[in-house]
């Protein structure tokens, strides 16, 4: 039995030793007060039939001997102590016409005539409850004996009262056999509750192991709607959580390692290149109508090493938010007639033809113009490399409420969907095409976007080209 099943049948015993004392103490007083009830209604009664009797006797001359008669066998009629006593206290004399009189020898005590007093005070039936010399409950019940319509004396009853021991031993031994029945039955539930109390709670503890071992994958896949459904639910979304930041944590520790893996190859090429032909130089290999060849290839590689290292640069300062872009007021539609213009040359040079179609107004948005503008050539440098040659790049502008959209489309080899997810991250390349660059257009672009509020989408099939699309708040009150 484990500790908390131990609580459990502890706390239900006592429980059931509570309930036990208290159903006892609750069973005595009811039995008692009805017990006593029942006595006091029978004293009455006697004393109802006495008065009647007595009245009789005393308001008729002939019934004198007879009210004698009566009066000395009062305490075997009440079946207890009866006084028949005056407004003075003093024990009954008749005080009728005739000639004979009646007078009881039975004398009351102060208690007695104290009762007796308030009787005649009330004028009515009068009852009430005292301790007697040993301790025992004593009833004392009165009632007004009436003369002519005039109270002349009072008939005190007076009796002990003491438990029928057999009817109530009787019933305490029925209530203790129930009692002991539900204590059994209480102790059997008890047993099952905490059972069935418990299994969930293994089931949580064995799950919060398993996580706590790293295995993720660990549900504790109990439905039910108590508090301890609900920390099950909450232990089961912190397993999905866990698992996820698992997920997310070996994805960045991935990236990491290719992003260094990428860094330093794309380092090494240009690197490598650069010291072989310093050292053919250098070590005077190089035939004297090569070398402006090899002046020309360092000069290409240094370059495209010093793009590297710009364009490195340049993501890492867009990726630190604590890093401010200068904006101010600008013509949106401007920069991207800049960004089309620029690209125009390098197309040409392929036959690729631009269409744009742009509204005549002027859109006014608050960024910086010049990485704005890097946005843009970043996608159309991109949809002139991985477009055919003769192919065509369509680029649209409209508002529509209170957005601007903007959309560059090629004819180009198209990216597929299983790689789409990966297009904006650092280095990464669809395969699609082989061309020159460094891999980190897209992401520059992307972070480009997320510094201005705009949203990027990129609708995309493979051999069929590609679409981005910008969609730009028309409302943009960030402060210069």
């Amino acid at each position: 039995m484990n500790k908390i099943t131990k609580k459990l049948f502890r706390y239900f015993t006592a429980v059931s030793v509570v309930l036990t004392i208290v159903v006892f103490a609750g069973f005595y007083g009811i039995f008692r007060y009805y017990s006593f009830q029942h006595h006091e209604q029978e004293l009455k009664m006697r004393a109802e039939i006495i008065k009647s009797r007595l009245e009789t006797y005393m308001n008729s001359c002939i019934g004198t001997q007879e009210l004698g008669a009566y009066v000395r066998v009062l305490d075997d009629i009440s079946l207890a102590d009866a006084y028949f006593v005056t407004r003075d206290g003093s024990s009954f004399t008749c005080p009728c016409s005739c000639s004979s009189t009646v007078v009881i020898e039975k004398e009351p005590d102060e208690t007695v005539k104290k009762f007796a007093a308030e009787v005649f005070r009330s004028g009515q039936y009068t009852e009430k409850e005292a301790a007697g010399r040993d301790g025992s409950a004593v009833i004392y019940v009165g009632i007004p004996v009436k003369e002519e319509s005039e109270t002349t004396a009072v008939v005190a009853i007076v009796d002990t009262f003491d438990i029928d021991q057999g009817s109530f031993w009787l019933s305490i031994g029925v209530l203790s056999i129930c009692l002991l029945l539900a204590f059994l039955i209480s102790v059997l539930l008890s047993l099952i509750l905490a059972k069935r109390f418990m299994e969930p709670i293994r089931r949580i503890a064995y799950t919060v192991g398993e996580l706590a071992k790293g295995n993720y994958q660990a549900k504790t896949e109990i439905n039910d709607g108590s508090e301890i459904g609900i920390l099950a639910r909450e232990t089961d979304i912190l397993s999905e959580k866990l698992a996820h930041a698992s997920m997310e944590e070996e994805r960045l520790e991935q990236m990491k390692n290719e992003y260094i893996a990428n860094i330093s190859h794309e380092l090494r090429t240009p690197v490598t290149v650069l010291r072989s032909s310093i050292e053919a130089l250098y070590e005077g290999m190089v035939p004297e109508d090569e070398v402006r060849m090899y002046e020309r290839q360092m000069m290409t590689e240094t370059i495209s090493l010093q793009r590297l290292i710009n364009d490195m640069l340049e993501l890492s300062r867009l990726e630190n938010d604590d890093f401010l872009i200068e904006k101010e007021q600008i013509n949106l539609l401007a920069v991207l007639g800049d960004a089309v213009r620029s690209i125009r040359l390098i197309a040409g040079e392929r036959d690729i033809t631009i269409h744009s179609r742009r509204p005549e107004e002027e859109w006014r948005f608050t960024g910086d113009y010049g990485r704005l503008r890097q946005m843009f050539v970043i996608v159309l440098d991109n949809a002139v490399k991985y477009s055919e040659n003769g192919t065509n790049i369509w680029i649209e502008a409209k508002k529509k409420k209170e957005s601007y959209y903007i959309s560059i489309r090629d004819e180009g080899c198209g990216i597929p969907d299983e790689k789409q997810k990966n297009i904006f991250d650092k280095f990464y390349r669809s395969g699609g095409k082989e061309t020159n660059g460094t891999g980190l257009g897209l992401a520059i672009m992307k972070n480009i976007a997320k510094r201005h509020g705009i949203e990027v989408r990129l609708f995309s099939e493979a051999g069929k080209g590609s679409k981005f699309s910008f969609i730009i708040p028309a409302k943009n009150d960030e402060k210069i």
